[in-house]
């Protein structure tokens, strides 16, 4: 489990201990931030009949932990332990269906051990009809019965199922700390991102949070994400490699937030350079570093770059508010929408 989900593991450990565990536990991060090995180890722990303390080095507390060799831990590890319950759809949405067979699930008695488990993985996919199944349980739950949901955006999920639930929200460390806790190094001598030139007045570590960990740990999508990074800087600063660009952010999950992230670094390297101000134009050479007095046509100013990163938030909002969103469609708006604020 990675150290950033520590804290929360002593917080829940105690409460276990405590007998103070809520009925309903949500635990929200984004990608990669550990939060689906922390929700495996609690739901590990409400199933072993003999759990184990060890202490924590950083802490005074204890951090208890299942068994593995108990009748429950062993039967949990054959997939075959019949007072839990895994609500995992292989469509784009959690049906009212599964709910249901859910809540259904929680009114029977426990056959082996003293609690009944379910584990929500995709918390965020329900529908507003299951959503609505699940808030009844959670407003009058079942004794001895632990509900564990797990999402990488809260925002989805409805205030009322938020509201009745005890939230862990797993905040990661930004910048050169990641990079160390991670033990990460980058594909090359530049960080992810950034360009030499642009090191030497800022450090772009800074700026490295873990919502990045698939480029920064996979030589392959980092590759991916530097082609993409060139498409989109030929589509921003001359019109070029559109289709390239619509394909990739059709087909690869990473293309919005890689959207998002290099806007965010055009403007925040404009803020960095001195003497900087908001209508004075960026350009950019072929290769993706920024630089103010290149002699060029291709020149937006940062009020520009604010509205292009405006209009990619509001794609991925949508994306993300809509399940069956025709990502497509979003995807063409979009470069559209881009064209027509930088070419008008």
């Amino acid at each position: 489990m990675l150290p950033i989900c520590r804290e929360k593991q002593v917080q829940l450990s105690r409460q276990y201990q405590q007998g103070t565990l809520a009925h309903a536990i949500l635990i929200q991060g984004i990608e990669g931030s550990g939060k689906d090995a922390l929700a495996a180890w609690l739901i590990e722990l409400l199933i072993c009949q003999q759990p184990l303390s060890s202490p924590n080095a950083a802490d005074l507390d204890t951090i208890s932990q299942a068994c593995g060799q108990c009748k429950s831990c062993l039967l949990r590890k054959s997939t075959t332990y019949p007072d839990y319950l895994l609500l995992r759809s292989e469509n784009k949405t959690l049906g009212v269906d599964d709910i249901r067979r859910g809540n259904a699930f929680l009114e029977k008695t426990a056959h082996l051990g003293k609690t009944k488990t379910i584990l929500i993985p995709q918390a965020q996919i329900m529908t507003v009809a299951a959503a609505n199944a699940l808030l009844k349980t959670l407003e009058e739950p079942t004794a001895n019965s632990y509900i564990v949901l797990v999402t990488d955006d809260i925002d989805s999920l409805l205030p009322t199922i938020i509201s009745r639930c005890s939230v862990y929200s797993i905040r990661p460390m930004v910048g050169a700390g990641l990079l160390a806790q991670l033990k990460i190094s980058t594909f090359d001598d530049s960080v992810i991102l950034s360009d030499s030139s642009f090191n030497k007045e800022s450090n772009e570590n800074d700026f490295v949070n873990l919502s990045q960990l698939a480029e920064l740990t996979d030589e392959a999508i980092y590759q991916e994400f530097q082609t993409f990074n060139k498409n989109f800087l030929d589509y921003l600063y001359s019109g070029q490699s559109e289709n390239i660009l619509l394909s990739q952010l059709i087909e690869n999950s990473h293309g919005l937030r890689w959207l998002e992230k290099i806007t965010s670094n055009l403007v925040r390297k404009h803020y960095l350079n001195k003497g900087s101000d908001l209508g004075s134009p960026l350009t950019v050479s072929q290769g993706g570093t920024v630089n103010k007095n290149m002699a060029s046509g291709n020149d937006i100013s940062v009020h520009l770059l604010n509205q292009v990163y405006l209009a990619i938030i509001n794609s991925n909002k949508l994306i993300k508010s809509y399940i069956q969103a025709n990502r497509q469609l979003v995807s063409e708006q979009l470069l559209m929408t881009i064209n027509t604020i930088v070419r008008p």
